[in-house]
């Protein structure tokens, strides 16, 4: 069993426990979510600084924010790539295609992420990474076209959506070269939802956040994990 006590975790809504209503009226914080259970079922202390919308770079901000007010743990969980990974759906329908680039480049996304890494070391809490899991990409191509141009926004994927799945797992492939680079410890959450049966099934209905069930694997994983994470310091 490790002697990891306290978890600060710099995450986005995945991590945060955000849901959507089956409708998709509603985008909300679920009422419990993985890191809640983890947390109760290992006797853990989780400080969840997670931020809903967030990219790598807002992580970073809060991750100073925090070690400068004197927050400390254990280890800390890293978890971004997918808003990094995306576009901003309401310029891609105003402006010339040319001009769309991806919320965060996979190059700053991964200098970032390094430096986030070195900035817990220094203030020696044990840095993991955390994947997230593959985006659903029949209801998300739905979602990301509420109340905008949907021929336009068909237009920029072009006829094969699962370009948008590719786009997120080459910042997931990031986060597996930097842990390996870095020799930094990794839960590879994306491959334990691809051994379930019906991977979809833990998505909500915007092809985005973990349903309720899907917070439950999320939980198991790292359940097992976690008390496997050797500290650092």
């Amino acid at each position: 069993m490790s002697d990891v006590k306290s978890v600060i975790v710099w995450g986005d809504s995945i991590l945060k426990g955000i849901i959507s209503t089956e409708d998709l009226s509603q985008i909300r914080p679920s009422e419990i979510n993985a890191l809640q259970m983890a947390g109760e079922k290992l006797g853990l202390e989780i400080n969840n600084k997670s931020i809903y919308g967030a990219h790598i770079v807002k992580l970073q901000t809060t991750q100073a924010k925090n070690l400068n007010k004197g927050l400390t743990a254990d280890i800390a969980l890293i978890e971004s790539g997918t808003n990094d990974s995306d576009y901003e759906w309401s310029d891609v329908c105003t402006k010339p295609f040319s001009e769309i680039k991806q919320k965060t480049p996979l190059e700053d996304f991964k200098r970032i992420t390094k430096e986030m890494i070195d900035t817990s070391r220094e203030n020696k809490i044990t840095p993991v990474l955390v994947t997230a899991p593959d985006l659903a990409i029949p209801y998300w191509k739905e979602y990301i076209t509420r109340g905008l141009d949907a021929a336009k926004i068909a237009e920029f994927v072009g006829p094969d959506p699962y370009k948008l799945l590719r786009n997120q797992e080459e910042y997931m492939e990031a986060l597996r070269q930097i842990a390996a680079e870095k020799n930094v410890q990794l839960i590879d959450m994306r491959v334990e939802f691809r051994k379930a049966a019906d991977p979809m099934a833990l998505m909500c209905k915007d092809g985005v956040h973990p349903n309720l069930e899907g917070h439950k694997l999320m939980a198991d994983v790292f359940v097992k994990a976690l008390p496997d994470i050797k500290k650092e310091f």
